[in-house]
């Protein structure tokens, strides 16, 4: 219980009883002060009315000097209890009579001496005989206590009266108040106090002040109202909180639960397997234990306020003292109305290996273990910027093999394989360690010398020197099953930074220079001098043919068909085909590479989109095969990288109303690199008309498989460089084995372009691989010849089936 001074009531009625209290003195103040002028007025009167009514008596014993007269009148004026002392002198200021007596004791007196203090106690009234004689003079002396005393007890009646008044109506009042008001709350906080018992339950609350209509009332319902709803909302709270434990240990995702702080407050078994740990020790610990990078606090920081999820890499640290590596999705959530860090996290290890053999694969050959162009180009660049900067002379080799294709014709393609690592491992050997020798080609070789010299003639020197060793280093007998094939190499040489020129043109001129040794004889060098230009010459007479090619209508499309294991027609790839009037048939290798450079590529593309999509439509209407699934179209990365990308393929699908199911865009792997969010972006437009997505020559370029994953991709399509070594080369199975198996994870389709032979296909077909492009099903078609294939439902291989007489390179 309260004590008193605490309770409403109690509170209540002091605040009444001191504003009474105050209002009561205050006006009783102002009675008395009207009372105390009006008394004080009185008084003069009186005073003034009792000398009036015996002056006639008074100046009669005056003028008679008559003593025993002037006695009695004195004593009725000393009975008029105005005075207490009254003295009757003659015109000489003689004592005619005096009479005193004692003033009335008051316990009041000091109040009487403080509210009249101005009042003239000493009075004296002159006596005129006839209004013209003074015969004598009356003194008196009030008594002030007996003019007074009444008015002093009806002033302190009434303040008595209003104090007694006052306290009880503040009785009143705090009687009032508590059983009006503390009682029904003492009532209420003792029903309130219950709630403390856990076994009070939702239907036992009940409050009887709830039916009262007052401020009470409504209180008691506003309570019982948020009193059902928080017991509804920790009923909601406690099924979550035991669904979130449910999930966090039966989860087969290895889930961590923590503070803000990195306190490590739950986890599940597979977390402790992952670890290493049991679950009492990881509980234990905290988070930088586990993640010393901080990796994890910093996104608990970074997400404090927010609920969104993050994923990303981080490598942890297990009992045993190992990192492994691990890719976290992790958010904040909301435990008791606390803030909490939950992460999940899956062990990346092998994805991680798939991820470095991908990136091996995209950056040295797999056959030599050279590195690759890819790779080749990034050091040309720097040696080319490190040369320009130090002022020193570097050179390049484009090296290669003379009739290398007969060693594949006679001996096989295993043969040519070996050549191809031994003549690897020949030049290599000859080169400093700041050098470096790529493979960029079947039977083409480049070697990087960064630092020759800082003089023209001894840089000169230096590398005719190496070439012809080179030289003489290949021309030696290569022994293979007891047979001796005997090459020859030629080798072209460009040196940098003597022009102003970048990378690709140093390797470009060192490859005009290449064929200009192989024109003279082979077996020989040549550098690059201006009497080569010949080739750029008939490079601009390309671009100026390009120029006006569409004009002349000089483009045509030709099909290659894509079928399945059992030869089915499961699509068509559309190749872009050039018959110059002036340069005759020019294959695709030598004009697309020209009309990206000069950004006739989008115009080129545009026009490809348009013609192929009109043909698909004549086939739609004229009835595709059940199997058919889709006509590729490449689309090059200028094109794909305009903004008005997706708006142009929506208006080639509007404008000639195919099914966009129907169609399948090829990119290449260089496209992921860059941008990936704007990619991702592009494709899910188009996604959502069911436009289907393919990448182009997979397994030649870098594209990580965490992006992959995320993109709304169809098909992965291998290289043909890898389906040209499957039959003989160990590292091409396994590459090809390794796309397969990741895509049937991804939920990918595989097509294998470049099967040339039967072999290849039952290989690729024991691999898993259902779909295929190649020489050996068909080469490229005209447009009747693929409306005869689609119209006769034609498997294929077909012996008689009109092919394009040039070899094809997509």
């Amino acid at each position: 219980m309260l004590a008193l001074r605490k309770r409403l009531s109690y509170k209540q009625a002091k605040w009444a009883l001191g504003l009474m209290l105050l209002l009561s003195v205050v006006m009783s103040s102002f009675q008395i002060f009207s009372d105390w002028r009006e008394e004080k007025a009185s008084i003069h009167q009186r005073i003034t009315a009792a000398f009036n009514a015996v002056e006639s008596a008074t100046t009669e014993a005056a003028y008679t000097l008559n003593s025993r007269l002037a006695e009695q009148i004195l004593t009725g004026l000393i009975q008029s209890n105005v005075f207490r002392e009254v003295t009757l002198k003659d015109d000489l200021d003689n004592q005619l009579a005096y009479l005193y007596r004692p003033a009335k004791a008051s316990p009041f007196q000091w109040i009487s001496e403080f509210l009249f203090s101005d009042l003239t106690k000493n009075l004296e009234f002159p006596l005129q005989y006839d209004n013209q004689l003074t015969v004598g003079t009356v003194i008196g002396v009030v008594d002030v206590g007996a003019v007074t005393s009444s008015f002093v007890s009806r002033s302190l009646r009434l303040m008595g009266t209003i104090l007694v008044m006052t306290l009880l109506f503040g009785v009143a009042m705090m009687t009032l108040f508590y059983l009006q008001t503390s009682r029904p709350l003492n009532r209420f906080i003792a029903k309130l106090s219950l709630l403390s018992d856990n076994t009070l339950g939702n239907d036992t609350l009940k409050f009887e002040e709830a039916s009262r209509n007052d401020e009470l009332g409504v209180l008691a319902r506003t309570f019982l109202a948020l009193w059902h709803q928080q017991k509804y909302v920790e009923n909601k709270l406690e099924k979550s909180e035991a669904y979130f434990k449910a999930v966090l240990h039966q989860s087969s995702e290895c889930m961590l639960l923590a503070n803000l702080k990195g306190r490590i407050l739950d986890c599940n078994s597979e977390a402790c397997y992952l670890l290493g740990y049991d679950q009492d020790a990881l509980l234990t610990l905290n988070i930088q234990d586990i993640d010393p990078r901080h990796r994890l606090p910093s996104v608990a920081v970074d997400f404090k306020e927010a609920e969104e999820v993050q994923v990303f890499e981080s490598e942890f640290l297990r009992s045993d003292g190992h990192y492994i590596p691990v890719e976290v999705r992790s958010n904040v959530i909301s435990l008791d109305g606390k803030p909490h860090f939950l992460a999940s996290m899956r062990d990346i290890t092998e994805r991680k290996k798939d991820q470095e053999k991908v990136k091996y694969l995209a950056y040295y050959d797999a056959l030599t273990e050279l590195p690759n162009r890819r790779f080749f180009n990034e050091r040309l660049e720097q040696a080319v910027d490190n040369a320009t900067h130090l002022g020193v002379i570097g050179g390049l080799l484009f090296i290669d093999l003379d009739r290398f294709k007969n060693v594949n014709d006679s001996f096989g393609h295993h043969a040519g394989d070996t050549v191809l690592v031994r003549t690897a491992k020949r030049v290599q050997a000859l080169l400093s360690e700041q050098d470096m020798v790529a493979r960029i080609g079947g039977d083409e070789f480049v070697a990087l010398l960064p630092d020759l010299s800082s003089d023209d003639e001894k840089a000169r020197e230096k590398v005719t020197r190496l070439a012809n060793e080179i030289l003489t280093a290949l021309s030696r007998p290569i022994h293979l099953n007891h047979t001796e094939i005997l090459l020859s190499a030629s080798i072209g040489i460009s040196l940098f930074p003597l022009e102003q020129s970048d990378a690709m043109s140093i390797l470009q001129k060192a490859d005009t220079a290449m064929y200009q040794a192989k024109e003279s004889g082979r077996g020989s060098l040549y550098f690059y001098n201006d009497e080569m230009r010949n080739s750029v010459a008939e490079r601009l007479a390309m671009e100026k043919a390009l120029h006006y090619a569409l004009e002349r209508d000089e483009f045509y499309l030709v099909y290659q068909p894509q079928v399945d294991g059992n030869g089915n027609i499961l699509g068509f790839e559309a190749l872009l085909r050039w018959h110059s009037k002036e340069l005759g048939q020019v294959p695709p290798s030598r004009f697309i590479p020209i009309a990206e450079e000069t950004g006739f590529i989008a115009e080129l593309g545009q026009w490809v989109l348009d013609t192929a999509c009109q043909q698909l439509k004549k086939w739609q209407e004229a009835g595709l095969p059940p199997l058919f699934k889709a006509l590729a179209i490449n689309i090059s990365p200028s094109q794909f990288a305009k903004d008005s990308f997706v708006e142009t393929i929506e208006q080639v699908i509007e404008r000639t109303c195919i099914d966009p199911s129907l169609l399948d865009l090829e990119i290449t792997e260089g496209m992921l690199v860059e941008s990936i969010s704007s990619v991702a972006a592009k494709m899910r437009s188009l996604k959502k008309q069911q436009v289907h997505f393919s990448i182009d020559d997979f397994g030649t370029g870098y594209s990580s498989l965490r992006y992959l994953q995320h993109l709304p991709l169809d098909q992965l399509k291998i290289d043909q460089s890898f389906v040209r070594d499957i039959s003989h080369d160990p590292n091409s199975h396994v590459i090809i084995n390794t796309i397969v198996s990741m895509a049937r994870h991804m939920n990918l389709s595989v097509l294998a372009e470049g099967v040339e032979y039967v072999e290849e296909k039952n290989i690729l077909t024991g691999i898993g691989c259902t779909r295929f492009q190649g020489y050996y099903f068909s080469r490229p078609v005209d447009v009747q010849s693929a409306t005869n294939l689609l119209a006769n439902a034609s498997c294929l291989p077909l012996e008689l089936v009109p092919q394009e007489a040039e070899a094809v390179a997509d």
